[in-house]
Parts: C-alpha cells; structure tokens; sequence
C-alpha cells in the first residue's frame, strides 16, 4: 500500500514544483495582471466620481437658470406695473385737461376716464392689458372720497359717528375716541371725562389692567403707552392707539381670519370685479381714511360709509342719515356693466338741495362737520403687473393738479441771468414773447411702495 500512494504523492509534489517553477519564470504576467485590474478598479472610481460632479453642475445650472428666469419675469412684471401707474397718471392728467377745456363748472365723478374700467384699465371682461409676455390691472382710488384722519381725529363728534359706523359696541366708542383724540392733540391731559392726570400714566395703567396684571402697584411705574402727541403720518398709526384693535382697523379678527397681504387684497378686489355676487367683507378703519392733509370730502365719488359718517354727525340720527346716503348713492346709480354716467352727478354743493329727503338746512350742518367739495385732488393708484407666475404691485399716492405761471416772472429770472442760458433759449424758441398765463397739469407722486 505504502508502494503505491508513493508514486501519487510524488506526481502531486511535481505538479507543485512545476507551477512553482512556471509562476517565477513569468512574473511580468503576474503584475500586468495585477496592473489590469489596479486600472481598471481606478477607471471605475474615476467615472462614479466624474458622474456625481456631473449631477451637481447639472443640478447647479438647473437651478440657475430657474432662479435666472425667475428675476427676468420678476422684473418683467415690475416693469408692467410701471406701465400700468404710467398710463393712470396719463388718464388723470387727460382728464384734468378735458374737464379745464369744457366750458362749464369742473367737478369730478365716477364717470371719469380716470373711474372707468373699460378706459383700458382693465381690460376686456377685467382680464388686463396684455403686453409683451404678460399683462396688468389698473385701479384709481379717490382718497378726496375718503376722511382725513388728521382732521377727524381733532373732532369728538366725527370720531364717535365714524367709530359707531364701523360696528364699534356703544361702550366702548367714548373711550376709543377719547384715546384717539388724546394721542393727536398736542397737550397731556387725558380727555376721558372719568379720567385724571396724564394721557400717558391712565393709558398706561389700563394696558396693565387689561393684560391682568397688578394695577395697584408702583404707582411710579414707568408708563408702557406712549401718545405722539402730533399729526397722524400715516393710517396704520391707529394700531398704536388703545383701543383700536386689529379687528376694529382691518375689519377682520386676524385670529380667525389670516389678513391678507396687498397684492392678495388686489385679486381680491379683481375678483370681486368680475362677479358682482362675491362677498364684501366688514369694513374697517382704513378703508373710510387717509393722511392726505385736506379736510374736503367729494360728494361724487365718497361711499356710503362715508356719507353715512358724516350726516350722523351733523343729525345725530343713524336712521336719517342712511336714508339720504343711499338716496346720494342711488344718484350715480351704475350702468349694466358696471360703468358710472356723469349725468347724474353734483356740479356744485348746492345741488344737494335735491336729493330726496334731504332738508334745506342740513348742508350748511354738513359744512361745518366736514367740508364738501366736487373736486378731487389726491388719488391712490393701485397696478398689478404679472409676467408668468411672478406678480408685482405698485401702490402710489399721487396730487394732481392745475399750475399757472405768469411768464412776466419767467423773463425777469432769465433778464437777470438767474436761470442758465439754454434753458432761456429753450422757453423763448417754445413760447417767444408771449405774455398768456402757462398752465401745466401735473400728477405728482406723493408716496411709493412696491410689493
């Protein structure tokens, strides 16, 4: 047995000794082999690793180009709204010339170009005016139809008539416009008949009360309520004010309804144009305000809040006074499409005389209250612009009005050398000697914001 596993063993050992032999007679196989497959684990990491900065650049560039598209139609949509605001101060200065060039008394209604919504405003069925890649909305507010802050906040009477048109409780309307009236006039008494002492220390001392802390405390306590004690500069001031809370301002209860922000309030308003059966939502504060520093009220184009605001003042009777401010409203009653006539509208002050119910001696009542006009001289002009999914709005307070210059003064500054030469040479190529009063229209821009 021995004698034969001996020759396997040995056949074994030899085919052992033999690929032993062969693999050091051929190294150069063994490391190119090697070598192969070095390169090729390599050539492999290289092209995962080429491919993940390929995916980044690409995902870079994507975004990019996304973010690159987004500034040009965000630009573009501002751009749109600039045309939009250009071609309202177009209307309201065409307007102001047509209305100089009529030989009759000038006064302003919703029948304007300036109040028409098929002027090109709007466009056809409120679906803007198409330019270029996108489109815009136009819309021209009277604040003339509005109530200067500044001017009602001076007036107990006024402010209790406009805090009660709002829905505000009769308990609380005393106390409202007393705090209103304390944070506008100049002195620091306060002007609750209960109260005493200082308007910053009382007011001070029911915010503490109201927020359930200890109102017996340090009685030197530094006061929390500050009083301007100036004019209102803008509207949005009244939120300092105790007692006006955000729902008595914006005429929603921002905890249970989300406020919206200007622009959504624009779409809204939109929308409401294209379906006259939308809801209206509860006014509020600064829907019947402004800070336009000019007493004067437009009969033509002021709403029936409004109205109603100022016949309560003047008659102290709420039933009254909404009888002759919808029988004023019914007078420039609104066309099948929605459009205003100026047939119907008030050439002067006087012709209130005729509307149904209104008693001879109520309009010098009215007068003194608030002064009535049929002019309007500020204009708020709202202009959406919107270039594929980005919207931008314009909101501009603008004055317009009539300057007549005497060229005698003209001549006398360029005589004199006070004005440069060329623009001496200029005026006398224009108007050479002509001594005819100049009038200029003109629309300047007040305020400015950009949303």
């Amino acid at each position: 047995m021995k004698r034969r596993m001996e020759p396997r063993k040995t056949a074994k050992q030899m085919d052992r000794i033999v690929c032993a032999v062969r693999w050091r007679l051929r190294p150069s196989e063994r490391w190119r082999q090697l070598r192969r497959a070095a390169i090729l684990v390599l050539t492999l990491w290289m092209i995962v690793v080429l491919g993940m900065i390929s995916a980044s650049m690409l995902e870079e560039t994507h975004l990019e180009l996304r973010l690159a598209q987004f500034q040009r139609s965000d630009f573009e949509a501002l751009c749109l709204a600039r045309a939009g605001l250009a071609k309202a101060i177009a209307d309201l200065r065409n307007d102001l010339e047509m209305d100089r060039t009529r030989q009759s008394e000038m006064f302003d209604a919703l029948g304007d170009i300036w109040a028409r919504g098929d002027e090109g405003k709007l466009g056809r069925n409120n679906e803007g005016i198409e330019m270029g890649r996108g489109r815009f909305w136009v819309w021209i507010e009277d604040e003339t139809a509005k109530l200067d802050l500044n001017t009602v906040a001076m007036n107990h009477i006024m402010l209790q008539a406009l805090l009660q048109e709002v829905g505000l409780k009769p308990k609380e309307v005393a106390e409202v416009a007393a705090a209103i009236l304390d944070y506008r006039d100049p002195d620091d008494m306060c002007n609750l008949p209960p109260a005493t002492g200082k308007e910053e220390e009382y007011y001070s001392k029911q915010r503490r009360t109201s927020d359930n802390a200890d109102s017996d405390g340090d009685p030197k306590a530094r006061p929390t309520y500050r009083c301007k004690n100036d004019r209102f500069s803008t509207v949005e001031e009244l939120l300092y004010v105790h007692g006006v809370t955000p729902q008595l301002y914006y005429g929603v209860d921002p905890e249970k309804e989300e406020l919206p922000d200007p622009i959504q309030q624009t779409l809204a308003r939109l929308d409401a144009a294209r379906s006259p059966r939308a809801r209206e939502r509860k006014i509020g504060l600064r829907d019947l305000l402004t800070v336009r520093n000019a007493p004067t009220v437009n009969i033509n184009t002021a709403p029936a809040e409004v109205l109603r605001v100022v016949l309560r003042a003047a008659t102290h009777d709420p039933k009254m006074s909404e009888q002759i401010a919808n029988n004023i409203v019914l007078m420039r009653k609104p066309d099948a499409r929605g459009n205003y006539s100026n047939e119907g509208a008030f050439k002067n002050v006087a012709e209130l005389a005729k509307v149904a119910g209104m008693p001879v001696n109520l309009i010098p009542q009215m007068m003194t209250v608030a002064p009535l006009s049929v002019r309007s001289d500020h204009y708020r002009i709202w202009s959406l612009g919107e270039s594929g999914k980005s919207r931008r709005l314009i909101c501009a307070l603008v004055q317009r009005s009539l300057e007549i210059c005497q060229p005698e003064q003209l001549f006398q500054l360029y005589e004199s050398g006070a004005v440069r030469a060329r623009l001496a040479e200029r005026f006398y190529r224009r108007y050479g000697r002509d001594r005819n009063p100049i009038e200029q229209y003109t629309v300047r821009v007040v305020q400015w914001q950009e949303y």
